[in-house]
């Protein structure tokens, strides 16, 4: 047991002194924060659409915009959404432009906006957010561990008076990486510079942020940057790639990132790196490299939770590098904090003429037992849900209708216990529902109408009809008639699927070409069929 305690000491002097800050973007799922200045929770905004990360255009961006992104990156409110490519100017695509938040959407793209790539911008007007955790930030090393920074106008340091373990729990607490291993003192980090904006620091711990902990004022200190304070975070030793922060292949550090062995791999192992990492409760712990292989070493293999350890490292194992495994067998987990966004796509097509079959299907990039897919309409109160056992479930539209004519996307949900943990909705795809084309047909009474090759000739002075008719399937809706060459139009109800247009007498005037489309008024959309094969006609002699 002592030496396992000095071999973990050894692990984090080796592990503070080794590592080298590098810039780095913060992403979740479709969306990152980047550029110069950024934090975890503050940056340049950047969407991930068609394989490419691209900006956003600053053209009516404003606060409900910059909540959306807080919101989806679980980052807090929004403090301000800076313009002008304040965190520096990205390059590539301008994947959105003039975005209309309500506020209460669950992700960025869920917004109005003209459409990706559809824009009038430079990279000088490069939208960006800060959002509440972006007051907080570690400097040095890594995002879960390093110098305690704080944002009060400018960023400045904390001073090591007083600073301790409970202390670092509320800071870790607050960035969400986990619990604190280790509380640093004389700038182990590096010195910062500029302001020193908190000294004596005095939490209880359950305190919701380091500056609602006693201190003597913004400022107020007798301290040099030689003193200025770290933490090491349990979630700086662990980490998931591949995915999302939630979800991904477990990697672990020792002195370099490695991964884990799925030997013996389960959801109680799972539960603990949740916990570490406080993205909730674990949902699946996945074999085989769901996530994909990692590279270098296997650090562990065969571990053996007990579920109430407080770092996966603390379960039982073989010892760091001992397995058999290659990384075709590495581990991941899946947390409730951060189930992957689903996919969406229509088969055979998403254009569709009424009463055709249509399959949508919902799709995870894992395997997520006992799940279930939901299937919504945008504004609408259409839903099919299906449970699943697999990474996918297909929802069939055996006949649709102009009620199908919209937009969909997916969800995932999955349930334990008491609890329900939903992912963010998918991309949507766009269902587009034409009525059938309608039929006419050409009458005379008394033989007064003759068929030619291409043409009708009707008889000076006979009367005449035109009866338009369409599936009786259709709902109830009116037929106009439509007379070439002019802009006169008739129009009337339908009665049993068709409406007759009446000629009392054959003229010259009436000679031309005649169509008609079917017109249903449903809502506040109107929705017209193409015009019907026409009818052209003469006057015979």
């Amino acid at each position: 047991m002592w030496n396992r305690q000095e071999g973990n000491c050894q692990f984090f002097a080796d592990f503070i002194f080794s590592l080298v800050l590098t810039s780095s973007s913060f992403a979740v799922g479709q969306l990152r924060l980047t550029g110069p200045g950024s934090t975890q929770c503050s940056g340049r905004v950047e969407v991930h659409h068609n394989n490419t990360w691209g900006t956003v255009c600053d053209d009516s961006w404003g606060k409900d915009d910059a909540e959306v992104v807080c919101r989806e990156l679980g980052c807090g409110t929004a403090l301000s959404a800076p313009s002008s490519a304040h965190f520096g100017q990205g390059y590539g695509t301008i994947w959105l432009d003039d975005v209309n938040c309500l506020g209460n959407e669950s992700s960025l793209t869920s917004c109005q906006h003209p459409g990706y790539g559809i824009n009038n911008c430079g990279h000088g007007e490069d939208a960006g957010v800060v959002c509440s955790a972006s007051v907080i930030r570690l400097s040095g090393s890594t995002s879960c561990s390093g110098r305690v920074e704080i944002y009060n106008g400018t960023w400045g340091t904390v001073c090591d008076d007083g600073w301790d373990l409970i202390d670092a729990h509320v800071a870790c607490r607050q960035l969400s990486c986990g619990t604190a291993l280790k509380v640093t003192s004389s700038a182990v980090f590096g010195e910062g510079t500029g302001q020193i904006w908190l000294d004596d620091v005095n939490c209880l711990g359950n305190e919701n942020s380091l500056t609602s902990c006693q201190h003597p004022g913004y400022g107020i200190h007798n301290c040099g940057h030689s003193e200025d304070a770290g933490v090491v975070c349990s979630a700086s030793v662990i980490r998931l790639s591949g995915s999302t922060p939630c979800s991904g292949r477990v990697e672990i550090y020792n002195n370099t990132w490695g991964t884990v062995c799925d030997d013996g791999w389960d959801l109680t192992d799972a539960q603990v790196i949740c916990r570490q990492l406080s993205c909730g409760t674990a949902l699946a712990a996945t074999s085989s490299a769901v996530f994909g292989e990692g590279t270098g070493e296997i650090w562990l293999d065969d571990v053996n939770c007990l579920g109430n350890e407080n770092s996966l490292t603390s379960c039982q194992h073989r010892g760091y590098g001992i397995h058999n495994c290659g990384h075709s067998e590495d581990a991941g987990v899946v947390c409730s904090e951060s189930l992957p966004k689903p996919t969406i796509f229509v088969s055979p097509v998403a254009e569709l003429t009424w009463g055709q079959q249509v399959s949508i299907t919902c799709a995870s990039a894992i395997q997520l037992l006992d799940g279930t897919f939901i299937l919504q309409k945008t504004l609408d109160p259409f839903r099919m849900n299906q449970s699943s056992g697999s990474t996918s479930a297909t929802f069939r539209i055996p006949k649709v209708t102009l009620d199908h004519h919209g937009e969909f996307h997916c969800q995932y949900e999955k349930r334990i216990s008491s609890q329900t943990f939903t992912s963010v909705l998918s991309d949507s795809v766009h269902l587009t529902v034409h009525l059938l084309r309608p039929n006419i047909s050409l009458t005379s009474p008394n033989v007064g109408m003759l068929w030619g090759p291409e043409e009708a000739e009707v008889t000076w002075g006979y009367c005449f009809s035109f009866t338009c008719y369409i599936n009786p399937n259709h709902p109830q809706g009116n037929f106009s008639l439509i007379f070439s060459g002019s802009n006169i139009t008739e129009t009337k109800p339908a009665v049993n699927s068709s409406a007759s247009f009446n000629f009392p007498i054959a003229d010259f005037e009436h000679q031309g070409n005649y169509s008609c489309v079917y017109v249903v008024l449903q809502s506040t959309r109107r929705f017209s069929s193409a015009e019907a094969v026409p009818i052209s006609l003469v006057k015979g002699k």
